[in-house]
Protein backbone atom coordinates (compact mmCIF):
# COMPACT_ATOMS: atom_id res chain seq x y z
CA UNK A 1 0.00 0.00 0.00
CA UNK A 2 2.84 2.37 0.76
CA UNK A 3 4.28 1.93 -2.71
CA UNK A 4 1.18 1.58 -4.86
CA UNK A 5 -1.15 4.13 -3.23
CA UNK A 6 1.40 6.92 -2.76
CA UNK A 7 1.73 7.62 -6.48
CA UNK A 8 -2.02 7.72 -7.13
CA UNK A 9 -2.60 9.88 -4.04
CA UNK A 10 0.10 12.37 -4.99
CA UNK A 11 -1.25 12.56 -8.57
CA UNK A 12 -4.70 13.34 -7.16
CA UNK A 13 -3.21 16.00 -4.88
CA UNK A 14 -1.30 17.59 -7.80
CA UNK A 15 -4.47 17.59 -9.90
CA UNK A 16 -6.49 19.18 -7.09
CA UNK A 17 -3.83 21.85 -6.45
CA UNK A 18 -3.51 22.59 -10.15
CA UNK A 19 -7.29 23.03 -10.58
CA UNK A 20 -7.53 25.29 -7.54
CA UNK A 21 -4.42 27.42 -8.08
CA UNK A 22 -2.58 26.08 -5.05
CA UNK A 23 1.21 26.33 -5.17
CA UNK A 24 2.89 22.94 -4.95
CA UNK A 25 6.33 22.87 -3.30
CA UNK A 26 9.14 20.99 -4.99
CA UNK A 27 9.47 17.66 -3.26
CA UNK A 28 13.28 17.81 -3.08
CA UNK A 29 13.32 21.23 -1.33
CA UNK A 30 14.01 21.41 2.37
CA UNK A 31 11.00 21.49 4.63
CA UNK A 32 11.06 24.01 7.46
CA UNK A 33 8.75 23.65 10.44
CA UNK A 34 7.53 27.12 11.46
CA UNK A 35 9.28 30.42 10.87
CA UNK A 36 12.18 30.01 13.29
CA UNK A 37 15.50 29.06 11.72
CA UNK A 38 16.48 27.26 14.92
CA UNK A 39 13.54 24.89 14.58
CA UNK A 40 13.97 24.23 10.86
CA UNK A 41 14.39 20.62 9.95
CA UNK A 42 16.83 19.12 7.50
CA UNK A 43 14.25 17.00 5.75
CA UNK A 44 12.71 17.46 2.33
CA UNK A 45 9.05 17.94 1.51
CA UNK A 46 9.04 14.40 0.12
CA UNK A 47 10.32 12.96 3.41
CA UNK A 48 7.88 15.04 5.44
CA UNK A 49 4.85 14.11 3.34
CA UNK A 50 5.73 10.52 2.54
CA UNK A 51 7.35 9.26 5.75
CA UNK A 52 6.03 11.54 8.48
CA UNK A 53 2.46 11.89 7.18
CA UNK A 54 1.53 9.20 4.62
CA UNK A 55 3.42 6.20 6.08
CA UNK A 56 2.62 7.25 9.62
CA UNK A 57 -1.11 7.32 8.78
CA UNK A 58 -0.89 3.86 7.21
CA UNK A 59 0.99 2.53 10.26
CA UNK A 60 -1.68 3.93 12.59
CA UNK A 61 -4.44 2.33 10.54
CA UNK A 62 -2.53 -0.97 10.43
CA UNK A 63 -2.04 -0.85 14.20
CA UNK A 64 -5.73 -0.16 14.73
CA UNK A 65 -6.72 -3.08 12.48
CA UNK A 66 -4.30 -5.42 14.26
CA UNK A 67 -5.75 -4.51 17.65
CA UNK A 68 -9.34 -5.12 16.48
CA UNK A 69 -8.95 -8.35 14.50
CA UNK A 70 -7.43 -11.66 15.51
CA UNK A 71 -4.95 -13.42 13.23
CA UNK A 72 -7.67 -15.74 11.94
CA UNK A 73 -10.03 -12.84 11.20
CA UNK A 74 -7.25 -10.97 9.41
CA UNK A 75 -6.47 -14.07 7.39
CA UNK A 76 -10.16 -14.41 6.45
CA UNK A 77 -10.30 -10.77 5.32
CA UNK A 78 -7.13 -11.12 3.26
CA UNK A 79 -8.45 -14.32 1.69
CA UNK A 80 -11.69 -12.60 0.72
CA UNK A 81 -9.78 -9.60 -0.68
CA UNK A 82 -7.76 -12.03 -2.82
CA UNK A 83 -10.98 -12.98 -4.58
CA UNK A 84 -11.74 -9.42 -5.63
CA UNK A 85 -11.85 -8.89 -9.41
CA UNK A 86 -11.02 -5.17 -9.11
CA UNK A 87 -8.19 -3.88 -11.31
CA UNK A 88 -7.85 -7.11 -13.29
CA UNK A 89 -7.54 -9.24 -10.14
CA UNK A 90 -4.64 -7.18 -8.82
CA UNK A 91 -5.07 -8.60 -5.28
CA UNK A 92 -5.36 -12.23 -6.41
CA UNK A 93 -3.25 -14.46 -4.19
CA UNK A 94 -3.76 -18.20 -4.49
CA UNK A 95 -1.98 -18.93 -1.19
CA UNK A 96 -4.34 -16.66 0.75
CA UNK A 97 -7.36 -18.29 -0.86
CA UNK A 98 -6.02 -21.75 -0.06
CA UNK A 99 -5.44 -20.69 3.56
CA UNK A 100 -9.01 -19.37 3.64
CA UNK A 101 -10.28 -22.78 2.51
CA UNK A 102 -8.40 -24.54 5.34
CA UNK A 103 -10.62 -22.72 7.86
CA UNK A 104 -13.53 -24.79 6.56
CA UNK A 105 -12.41 -28.42 7.07
CA UNK A 106 -15.96 -29.76 6.73
CA UNK A 107 -16.17 -28.28 3.23
CA UNK A 108 -12.59 -28.88 2.03
CA UNK A 109 -11.06 -32.29 2.57
CA UNK A 110 -7.43 -32.87 1.54
CA UNK A 111 -8.49 -34.07 -1.92
CA UNK A 112 -10.85 -31.10 -2.36
CA UNK A 113 -8.00 -28.74 -1.41
CA UNK A 114 -5.88 -30.29 -4.17
CA UNK A 115 -8.76 -29.84 -6.62
CA UNK A 116 -9.21 -26.24 -5.48
CA UNK A 117 -5.52 -25.52 -6.03
CA UNK A 118 -5.74 -26.84 -9.58
CA UNK A 119 -9.00 -24.99 -10.27
CA UNK A 120 -7.60 -21.70 -8.96
CA UNK A 121 -4.68 -21.99 -11.39
CA UNK A 122 -7.08 -22.63 -14.28
CA UNK A 123 -9.44 -19.89 -13.19
CA UNK A 124 -6.90 -17.06 -12.93
CA UNK A 125 -5.22 -18.10 -16.19
CA UNK A 126 -8.60 -18.04 -17.93
CA UNK A 127 -9.82 -14.68 -16.61
CA UNK A 128 -6.50 -13.01 -17.33
CA UNK A 129 -6.25 -14.60 -20.79
CA UNK A 130 -9.75 -13.56 -21.86
CA UNK A 131 -8.84 -9.99 -20.99
CA UNK A 132 -11.52 -7.47 -21.88
CA UNK A 133 -14.53 -9.29 -20.45
CA UNK A 134 -12.88 -9.52 -17.02
CA UNK A 135 -10.67 -6.42 -17.01
CA UNK A 136 -12.97 -3.69 -15.62
CA UNK A 137 -14.97 -5.58 -13.03
CA UNK A 138 -16.09 -3.97 -9.80
CA UNK A 139 -16.84 -6.36 -6.99
CA UNK A 140 -17.94 -9.96 -6.86
CA UNK A 141 -21.36 -9.09 -8.34
CA UNK A 142 -19.69 -7.87 -11.55
CA UNK A 143 -17.59 -11.02 -11.65
CA UNK A 144 -20.64 -13.27 -11.31
CA UNK A 145 -22.51 -11.42 -14.07
CA UNK A 146 -19.51 -11.72 -16.39
CA UNK A 147 -19.09 -15.43 -15.64
CA UNK A 148 -22.74 -15.96 -16.60
CA UNK A 149 -22.40 -13.84 -19.78
CA UNK A 150 -19.32 -15.79 -20.86
CA UNK A 151 -21.05 -19.07 -19.97
CA UNK A 152 -18.38 -19.90 -17.40
CA UNK A 153 -20.66 -19.67 -14.37
CA UNK A 154 -21.17 -23.42 -14.14
CA UNK A 155 -17.46 -24.11 -14.57
CA UNK A 156 -16.28 -21.82 -11.78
Amino acid sequence: MRESKWNSMIEDAYSFCDKNGIVIPKMDEKYALGKSKRKSLTVTYFYRLYVEVFCAAIDLQFSELNSRFSEVNTSLLLGMASLSPDDSFMNYDKNKIMKLATYYPNEFTASKLEDLSYELDNYIDYVREVGKAFSNLKGLGGLLKTLVKTRRGATY
